[in-house]
Parts: C-alpha cells; structure tokens; sequence
C-alpha cells in the first residue's frame, strides 16, 4: 500500500460497512415498520445464510495464517504511541452509537415518526458514506490527527443541536441535515484512527487493524448502554446531550495526547 494512498485504501475496505449501514439499518427499519421485527431478523438470517453459501461457492480456498497468542496481540499495546491513539476510537464510537442504538425514540422525540424513520436513517447512511471517503482523502492530505480535530466538534454539534428541539417539532429539513452530519461525523473517523496505528505499529498492522475493530464494537456496545440509560432517565433530549458530551470528551482526548507531536 502507498503510503501517500492509505487513507483512501483504508476507506474504501471500511467502506463495505458504512454502505451497509446506509443501507441495512434503513431496510430493517422499514421491513419491521411493515411487518414486525421478528419479521426483520428472520429476513437478516436469511441473507447471511445465502451470502455464506455463495461465498463457499465463489471463493477459492485460502490457506490460513499461523496462530497468534493472545499475549503476542495484547503486546502491540506497548508499543509508543498505540495506548495514545486506540482509547479514542471507543470514545469516538461510544459518542456516535448513545443515541444511534435507539434511532426510532430518537428520531420520534424530534417530529420524525412512521416510515420516516426508514428515510431520515437513509440519510444517516449517506452521510456515512460521504463522511467515510472525505475522510480518506483528507486524511492522505491533511493527516489523520487534523480530521479528527473536526470529525469530533462536527459531531458534538450535531448531536447538540438535536438535543436542542427534541422536545419541539423541527423541520424536517433541518433533521435531515442533522443526521446527514452526524453520519458523516461519525464515520469520518474511522480511516483516520486506523491510519494513526499503522504510522504506530507499522510491523503490526494486521493486529492494530483488528484491535481498532475491536475498539468499535467496544463504543458500541457502550453507547448503546449510556444511551439506554440516558433515555430511561431524560428521554431522548438527554441521551443526545449525552453524546455530545462524550464527543467533546474525545476530541479533549484527541488534544491532550497529540498537543506535544506535530500533527498528521
């Protein structure tokens, strides 16, 4: 990989998840809308067991790689600058996914009801996918550290200005751009901290690589958490206030252990 190219190669293998998220979560939506969301999953299992039986079918047999202890992975992790960089990206996607988790009250606290639902989230996903491109390309030009530096205040605003008129009756218009934002805010991300651990692990790639996936599904899981708790004790006003607070929390982050290095 050229090193000049490699936020745009980072973005284009990320891109498979971000085009799933504009698409999957919009189309689950609208199916369990129509019909119920069992209904949803069953035509998710349904695909997944189709796509593996045409990958075995398509794909050619591939030898494996040799088995890496789990000390050997978690030894990356002392390697100067990987604990600076990896903490962020669950930060990042804990920011992203508090009120994401519960995109349907979320979106109902601000006007937006019914199949609507399904479009404003299409919106959500476009904006992911733009996000994720721009990120790559800039990242190439501008290195990953100045992205984040926008990417996090991007997305703090976003989610602020949702929590604003939660309460209200906003126009549709305006939802719509928000969530175009906060999309692309929070998959813009994504190519820049992965970027930043191959410039810190450059001999370990495969393993920072994966440990930043885990790092992900780590924000996740804990932003669907917050944000669960957030609604149950505010409604949604809080639980996008909440998301703001921790994107603000991770550009902070972003500040405090960058503002010794040159960045990029």
């Amino acid at each position: 990989m050229r090193p000049e190219l490699r936020g745009r190669a980072l973005a284009v293998v990320i891109g498979g998840l971000t085009a799933a998220t504009a698409l999957g979560v919009p189309l689950g939506t609208l199916v369990g809308h129509l019909a119920t969301w069992r209904v949803a999953l069953g035509v998710v299992a349904g695909l997944c067991l189709v796509i593996a039986v045409a990958i075995r079918m398509i794909m050619p047999a591939l030898p494996g790689a040799d088995r890496v202890p789990l000390r050997a992975r978690l030894a990356v992790l002392r390697r100067p600058g990987v604990p600076g960089v990896l903490p962020l990206t669950v930060l990042g996607m804990t920011a992203a996914y508090t009120a994401y988790a519960y995109s349907a009250p979320a979106l109902a606290a601000v006007g937006v009801t019914g199949s609507a639902v399904a479009w404003m989230l299409v919106l959500y996903g476009a904006g992911a996918v733009f996000g994720n491109l721009c990120s790559g390309q800039a990242t190439d030009r501008r290195g990953p550290v100045r992205v984040l530096a926008v990417t996090y205040p991007a997305m703090a605003a976003a989610l602020a200005l949702l929590a604003g008129p939660a309460a209200g009756d906003p126009p549709r218009l305006l939802v719509g751009a928000l969530l175009f934002g906060w999309g692309a805010a929070s998959w813009a991300q994504t190519p820049a901290q992965q970027h930043r651990l191959i410039e810190a692990a450059p001999q370990e790639v495969p393993l920072v690589v994966s440990l930043n996936s885990s790092g992900i599904y780590l924000g996740i899981a804990l932003g669907s958490g917050i944000g669960g708790i957030a609604l149950g004790h505010g409604g949604a006003a809080t639980m996008y206030g909440v998301g703001a607070a921790i994107a603000v929390t991770a550009w902070l982050f972003l500040l405090a252990t960058t503002r010794r290095r040159r960045w990029g």
